[in-house]
């Protein structure tokens, strides 16, 4: 990824600020197949969120019959409450990377001693602004992947653009400019994906299976009196 960064702005010629975010930019390209994986996953459990409080609710003295319902439900919606798990794995190494890269630029022979974008020195930190923008799209991005109802999610979902405004304030800006850049990507993504990915695999009489209908389909069906006869 240092390669990448120095090639795009030692021979393409762009700003260290510019070549972040095309940097940024390529990754989300490689990354969007399991951007698609880890988006489907999360919609498939904010559907389910009203017949999983249900079923919460109907068995909540009852720790074994609620973990049997909710696997029933998730089988009959073909739903793995996992499966945004691996994308996340996935996509952490680059996140990891990247960190480390801007954070040190120094150790991987990149020199930002000069580099300015949008009156930030990349190699400083304290820039408000940034924090704010960081914070802003940060609630953006987790209201539209939260599958939500819960209070303690409600909580999360202020109190983490808070704590990320707060990181990028404290951090250089060029790890600040990345994670703006990315989550503008994301949003982005999400939308796209939402919007011609998922919108053409949803049939229009798919509907909800509601916890009665479970019990019905686990329920063995009766022989017909003229089947039985024969």
């Amino acid at each position: 990824m240092a390669r990448i960064l120095q090639f795009f702005h030692e021979v393409l010629g762009v700003e260290w600020g510019w070549a972040i975010i095309l940097l940024t930019v390529l990754i989300k390209i490689l990354l969007f197949p399991t951007s698609i994986s880890q988006i489907r996953s999360m919609e498939g459990m904010k559907k389910l969120q009203p017949l999983l409080k249900k079923i919460q609710e109907k068995y909540k003295n009852d720790p074994q019959e609620l973990q049997k319902k909710t696997m029933e439900l998730y089988k009959a919606h073909n739903v793995n409450p996992f499966g945004g798990c691996l994308p996340m794995l996935i996509q952490l190494p680059f996140l990891i990377g990247l960190f480390r890269m801007l954070n040190t630029p120094e150790q991987y022979g990149i020199d930002m001693t000069n580099a300015v974008f949008l009156g930030m020195n990349l190699l400083n930190s304290g820039y408000i602004p940034l924090g704010i923008i960081s914070g802003a799209t940060t609630f953006i991005q987790q209201k539209m992947t939260s599958p939500a109802g819960t209070d303690s999610q409600s909580a999360m979902m202020y109190v983490m653009p808070f704590f990320i405004g707060w990181l990028t304030i404290s951090l250089k800006a060029g790890v600040g400019l990345y994670w703006v850049a990315s989550t503008f990507l994301g949003i982005a993504q999400q939308w796209v994906i939402n919007r011609f990915i998922l919108a053409k695999e949803e049939k229009p009489e798919e509907g909800l299976v509601e916890e009665k209908g479970l019990e019905e389909k686990a329920r063995p069906k009766k022989a017909k009196p003229n089947e039985s006869a024969q």
